[in-house]
Order: structure tokens, then C-alpha cells, then sequence
């Protein structure tokens, strides 16, 4: 496995798209004011969660080859590193599900809900496994990426040298055939068509989609920094995402090659070789990228308490969830980010 560049410049580029795709999410989810599916805005929105995966997948690896070490845990390692995943997301996630079951239950709250199957279900992040997701049904993604980072991490990490030229692209392959021997829709992630919902099989794909785009940044990246280069790298990069955000209205590519396409586009933004490494300097872009995965957090609570206490035409339904979710985007982001991990969790340290 090639090893990673230590690059001192930080390059907040990703956390950018996430807040872009956090929004895209937004209004893809709004069809459901229109009454009718693909009747509103970036219909074909689901494609953001892709975007998200193929950066767990690339992340995955980084970790894996920025260890050195010769003897180590398998089992300790790979449960540390679900650890940490699970525990960077925990406080976000409990004060959006409290937030959620406000919103969703209101006056109808009872205390026993809390303990139904399936808010406890949803609770504990086993959505993917069947049950009933309530209040924020888009956190299939949480629990499908955990299962799969389980299930890869440690044979990635056992088998450094093997795994991305031999191992994951057999998984890939393998799981590519069952999704199409079973005829199942992956873009459909809450269906369950085989066991497992359908999230966890466009999970699989997609993080090791992520993987490659490690390899293949690395290709990009190399010392030839001259400036013809770089524009035209640049420019690549740009018209991707370009056509991946445009697709995602207007659908004028199929999966297979939007898939590879924004593997491509994540390894051009990793390997620093464009002009975003210049543009994206700022910590700004990483806040905002916590900020767009707060918005992702309560979005489906919002839009369930408007659908049950509001009316009025599509436009005025979708500036209403909007405003609703960066208020309280900002609720979260100001109880987690200042309050807990500058005030509470710095003291306990």
C-alpha cells in the first residue's frame, strides 16, 4: 500500500462539499410537501449519501497506513476505531434525538415511547437491521457505515498489501452481484429485500469505492506542482462536482458512472492538487462541515413536525424547513461545539 504525503497546508475542502450536500439532502427530502415523489427540488438528492461514504472509505485507509507499527491488536484496534467513530458523533446525535422526539411526539409524548421497539431501535443505531426509524429515518446511513468500517476495517488492516488491489475489489465485486441477483434498489435503503435494509449494500459499495479513491489520490498527487497542471486539475475537479450536483436534479447519468465520478472527484480533492488546497485554507470550512452534518442530524424531524402543524404551497414549506433546520443546526452545533467539547470536555481532560 502506498503510503500518504504528510502535507502541512490543510485543506478544508471536503468539509465544504459536506455542508453542500447536507443541503442538497434538504431539499431532496422536501418532496414529500409536494405530495408526490419527484415532484420537488434535486429529486435525485439521495446521490449526497454516496459523497459521504466514499469519504468514510477514503478516511478508513488513511488510518490504517498512517500506522507503522509491526505488531498491534487486531481486535483492540478495530474496536478502538469504531470507538472513536461512534463517540465523535454520540453527543450531536442524543441532543438531536431528544430534539427529535420533541418535535415528532410533541403533547403526545409518553414516557414509554422511549423503551418501543422501535424508538430504541433507532436509538441504539440498528435501523439497518429492520426496525422502524421514527423520528430520524436518514440515520441509516450512521448505522450502515458503522456495520460495514466493522466488517472492513480489520481485514483491511491485517492484510495491508492485499487489500486494495485484491481483496476489496473481490468484496466489491461480490457484493455487486448479490445487489443485482437479488434485485436490490440500493437507492431505496430503507426497503429490506434481503435481511439486511438495502442501506447496508450501498454502504459496502460505496465506502470501498473510497478506498480506491486512497490509491488513486495518491497517483494524482506527485511533485510536478506546475501551474498548468494544477488549473487544469482544477478545472476537472470543478466540473465533476458540477455535474454531480446538477445530476441530482436532472439525473442525466446513471449510478454506475455518477459512482466513479465522485470517487474520482474525492481523490482529486484529497491529493491537494488543485486550487482548492488555496482556496479552502480556513478552519471556517471545517465548522461548516460540522455544521452541514448537524443539519443532517434533525432534518427528518423538522420535516415531519411541519408536515403534521403546517400548511400552505410547496415554496412556503420548504423556507419554513429550511430556517427550521439551520435554527436548530445551530442549537446543536452551539451545545456540542462550544458548550461540551470547549467547556465540559476540556475540563474532564
Amino acid at each position: 500500500m502506498i503510503v500518504l504525503e504528510k502535507k502541512s497546508d490543510n485543506n478544508y475542502c471536503i468539509d465544504f462539499y459536506r455542508f453542500v450536500f447536507s443541503f442538497i439532502l434538504i431539499f431532496y427530502h422536501s418532496w414529500m410537501f409536494t405530495g408526490v415523489y419527484s415532484n420537488g427540488i434535486f429529486n435525485y438528492g439521495f446521490y449526497a449519501v454516496d459523497f459521504y461514504f466514499i469519504v468514510t472509505g477514503y478516511l478508513m485507509i488513511n488510518t490504517i497506513n498512517k500506522d507503522n507499527r509491526k505488531k498491534y491488536d487486531l481486535f483492540k484496534d478495530t474496536f478502538e476505531f469504531i470507538y472513536k467513530k461512534i463517540i465523535r458523533l454520540l453527543p450531536a446525535m442524543i441532543i438531536a434525538f431528544i430534539i427529535g422526539i420533541i418535535l415528532v411526539f410533541g403533547k403526545n409524548f409518553e414516557f414509554k415511547i422511549l423503551f418501543s421497539d422501535s424508538v430504541v431501535g433507532e436509538l441504539l443505531q440498528l435501523g439497518i437491521f429492520g426496525y422502524d426509524m421514527p423520528i430520524n429515518s436518514s440515520w441509516w446511513y450512521i448505522s450502515a457505515m458503522i456495520l460495514c468500517l466493522m466488517i472492513l476495517y480489520p481485514i483491511a488492516k491485517k492484510n495491508k498489501e492485499k487489500y486494495i488491489f485484491y481483496i476489496a475489489p473481490l468484496i466489491l465485486f461480490i457484493t455487486l452481484m448479490f445487489v443485482r441477483k437479488k434485485g436490490i434498489w440500493i437507492n431505496d435503503p430503507l426497503n429490506s429485500q434481503f435481511y439486511l435494509r438495502n442501506g447496508f449494500y450501498k454502504a459496502m459499495i460505496f465506502i470501498i469505492l473510497g478506498n480506491f479513491s486512497f490509491y488513486l489520490a495518491n497517483m494524482i498527487r506527485n511533485n510536478d506542482n506546475s501551474k498548468i497542471r494544477i488549473i487544469i486539475l482544477s478545472i476537472i475537479e470543478f466540473l465533476i462536482y458540477g455535474l454531480l450536483i446538477y445530476n441530482m436534479h436532472y439525473n442525466i447519468i446513471g449510478s454506475i458512472l455518477e459512482a466513479l465520478l465522485f470517487a474520482f472527484a474525492v481523490a482529486l480533492t484529497f491529493s491537494n492538487s488543485t486550487i482548492s488546497k488555496n482556496i479552502f485554507k480556513s478552519s471556517f470550512w471545517k465548522k461548516l462541515g460540522t455544521f452541514g452534518f448537524y443539519m443532517f442530524l434533525c432534518q427528518i424531524s423538522i420535516r415531519t413536525y411541519l408536515m403534521r402543524h403546517n400548511t400552505g404551497n410547496y415554496g412556503e414549506m420548504l423556507l419554513r424547513y429550511i430556517l427550521m433546520t439551520l435554527i436548530i443546526s445551530l442549537i446543536i452545533y452551539i451545545i456540542v461545539e462550544i458548550i461540551y467539547k470547549k467547556i465540559i470536555y476540556k475540563k474532564k481532560c
